[in-house]
């Protein structure tokens, strides 16, 4: 053979090699490298393998990375053309999500780094309850957890309404809001300035409560709430008597002790019963014009007008 027919062949197998590499597929040794040329025994590798990937739960174990079609036995294992992997992979994203322990209190562990390749979401339990996912993506159940979109948004928790539906607020929240409440009286009618939810009143809000929102504090702007209930009276010919109908729902905060008040001897026809019979007789009520019980749907069957009252009628009318 010719030193130019030797050089020739070589020129060849140097091409051939070359074109091989060309050819060749580039597959990632793990989640956090870069894909590299499979060569070697690998070098006719026409698929690479990863484990299976869970939105906001991430990578399987039990499964590698590397060159060539998923082993006939693998657990959890996901074989792709190199093309298609690098698209997969150009799909997922990394967020944080705060993280909480099974008390609902701050994890000392700080944040949760989350994948997905969906909807950046985040989740808290609404009362003590194991967390889902670490935080990450949308909790187990809508009667357990809320869930919320963008990072770290699973911060700050508060209620939305008297019902107790609860939002999240966000990394920035540092208040909750609410309408207030009297005993007896009920809820401040809902304005633009104390809507129940996230932030606090504004310097000029009328009818507004707001508090300090904290890690280990959930929806603190919460209020239980009760019903007792009591009669309101009206007046029948010279009497105060009870209205007609059930006993009224009176609304006042669950630690609260019940009472009703109702007219007493020396109320007149004119004597205005106190919030409806709710609660307890006003600060300013005249002697013997008013009483209080402590029972369900307590207070006098009728209350008769004392003599003074009739007599002070029967004055007014010579």
């Amino acid at each position: 053979v010719s030193t130019q027919s030797t050089g020739w062949l070589l020129s060849c197998f140097i091409l051939l090699a070359l074109q091989s590499g060309a050819n060749g597929i580039s597959c990632r040794a793990s989640a956090d490298t870069e894909p590299v040329e499979c060569t070697d025994d690998d070098a006719a590798a026409e698929k690479c393998h990863h484990p299976t990937f869970t939105d906001y739960v991430g990578w399987a174990a039990g499964a590698d990375w590397g060159c060539g079609a998923c082993a006939d036995d693998a657990v959890n294992c996901v074989d792709c053309a190199s093309n298609d992997c690098l698209e997969f992979f150009s799909t997922i994203v990394s967020f944080q999500c705060k993280k909480y322990t099974a008390a609902n209190v701050a994890d000392a562990a700080g944040t949760s780094t989350c994948l997905t390749n969906t909807e950046q979401k985040c989740n808290r339990a609404i009362g003590a309850a194991a967390p889902t996912n670490d935080g990450c993506g949308p909790g187990a159940n809508d009667a357990d957890y809320v869930t919320c979109e963008g990072a770290s948004c699973n911060e700050g928790m508060c209620n939305s309404d008297a019902e107790g539906t609860v939002t999240l607020c966000g990394a920035d929240a540092t208040k909750c809001k609410r309408p207030t409440f009297t005993d007896w009286v009920g809820w401040t009618a809902v304005n633009g300035d104390n809507a129940w939810g996230c932030g606090e009143c504004g310097e000029a809000a009328q009818g507004c409560f707001d508090c300090d929102l904290a890690d280990d504090t959930l929806n603190c702007n919460k209020l239980e709430t009760a019903t007792f209930k009591c009669y309101d009276y009206e007046v029948s010919g010279e009497k105060l008597v009870k209205k007609t109908g059930d006993a009224g729902a009176c609304p006042m905060r669950a630690d609260t002790d019940g009472k009703c008040n109702y007219p007493g001897s020396a109320a007149t026809k004119t004597y205005s019963v106190n919030n409806n019979g709710c609660g307890p007789c006003a600060d300013d009520a005249a002697a013997d014009t008013c009483e209080e019980c402590e029972e369900q749907e307590c207070g006098a069957q009728a209350t008769a007008l004392s003599v003074l009252a009739v007599l002070a009628a029967m004055f007014a009318m010579m």
